[in-house]
C-alpha cells in the first residue's frame, strides 16, 4: 500500500483546507480516500513523482482487472434489424472503463473536467478515477481556450492515460426537465456525431458509446436509444470505411434489452 499512502499523502498536503483526522489503515477504505481527494481536486500542475507512482498504481489496479479487448467482441444475432449497417455496430453489456479499445466516450458536463462530486457514481466520475488526475489537467488546457464552456452536443478528444481506451471522446449531452423538445432531440443527435467525426479526424477505427444523456441528464432511454442508433447507423452510410467497430457499451440489462427492442422497430 505504498503507493496509495504516497498519493494520499501528496494530495493532502497540497490542499491544506482538506482535513482528515484519521487516515484509514484499511486497503478499500484508503482507495475511497484517494479517489475523493482525485475527485474534488482543481487541475493544479502535478510533480512527476506524483504523476509516475500514480501511474503505476492505477496501472497495477487495471491489472486486477477483468479486461474485454475489442476484438472479441461479437455481433448479436438479429433476424430483422433496422440498421443498414448492421456489420459495423455492436452491442456489448459491460463496464466501459474496462473495454480495450481505441476510444471511449464521455458523457461530460459543460465545463469539461469531469466531475468533482467525491465517489460520485457517474461515468464521468469514473472514467476520470480511473485514468488519473492528469486527465483533467489535459481537459483544462482544452477548456481555458474554450473558457470552460463545452456546448451541448460538442465534443473534445484526449489520451486515455491509465484506462484500457487510448483515446477518451468527451461530449455533453443535453439535461432534460420535463418533456424532450426536437432541439434536444438533435443536441443528443450531435452528441454521437461530434463524436464520430472526432474520431475519424483521428483515424480512430473503434469507438465505444455509453448511453448518453440517459442517466443524470434525465434523457428518455427509449428515445435516446433510437436516436443513438439511427445517428450512428446514418453516419456510417456516408463514412463506412472510416471504422471498423463501433460498439454500443451497455451497461444494465434494462439498457441491453431497449437497445435489442429497438432494433427490429
Amino acid at each position: 500500500m505504498k503507493k496509495l499512502d504516497f498519493l494520499i499523502e501528496y494530495l493532502l498536503k497540497e490542499n491544506e483546507d482538506i482535513k482528515v483526522s484519521n487516515i484509514p489503515t484499511n486497503e478499500e477504505e484508503k482507495k475511497k480516500l484517494y479517489r475523493s481527494l482525485c475527485n474534488i481536486r482543481q487541475p493544479y500542475p502535478l510533480s512527476k513523482e506524483y504523476i509516475k507512482v500514480e501511474n503505476d498504481y492505477l496501472q497495477d489496479e487495471l491489472r486486477k482487472k477483468n479486461i474485454t479487448d475489442v476484438k472479441d467482441i461479437t455481433n448479436v444475432s438479429i433476424e430483422k434489424t433496422v440498421l443498414k449497417n448492421k456489420d459495423k455496430i455492436y452491442f456489448w453489456q459491460g463496464d466501459i472503463t474496462t473495454l480495450k479499445i481505441e476510444s471511449v466516450v464521455n458523457p461530460a458536463n459543460s465545463q469539461g473536467l469531469g466531475c468533482f462530486i467525491a465517489l460520485h457514481n457517474c461515468l464521468d466520475n469514473q472514467l476520470n478515477s480511473n485514468a488519473g488526475c492528469v486527465l483533467r489537467l489535459e481537459c483544462n488546457e482544452i477548456m481555458k481556450k474554450k473558457d470552460y464552456n463545452l456546448n451541448t452536443g460538442e465534443a473534445i478528444i484526449t489520451k486515455g492515460y491509465n484506462l484500457p481506451s487510448k483515446y477518451i471522446i468527451h461530449t455533453v449531452g443535453p439535461i432534460i426537465d420535463g418533456s424532450v423538445s426536437k432541439k434536444q432531440e438533435k443536441q443528443l443527435e450531435s452528441c454521437y456525431i461530434s463524436c464520430l467525426e472526432l474520431a475519424k479526424e483521428n483515424n480512430i477505427k473503434t469507438i465505444a458509446f455509453p448511453c448518453i444523456s440517459t442517466g443524470i441528464f434525465n434523457f428518455p432511454k427509449d428515445k435516446a436509444s433510437k436516436i443513438a442508433i439511427t445517428s450512428v447507423d446514418k453516419y456510417l452510410t456516408t463514412n463506412y470505411d472510416c471504422f471498423d467497430k463501433i460498439i454500443f457499451a451497455l451497461y444494465t440489462n434494462e439498457d441491453f434489452e431497449i437497445y435489442m427492442n429497438n432494433l427490429s422497430k
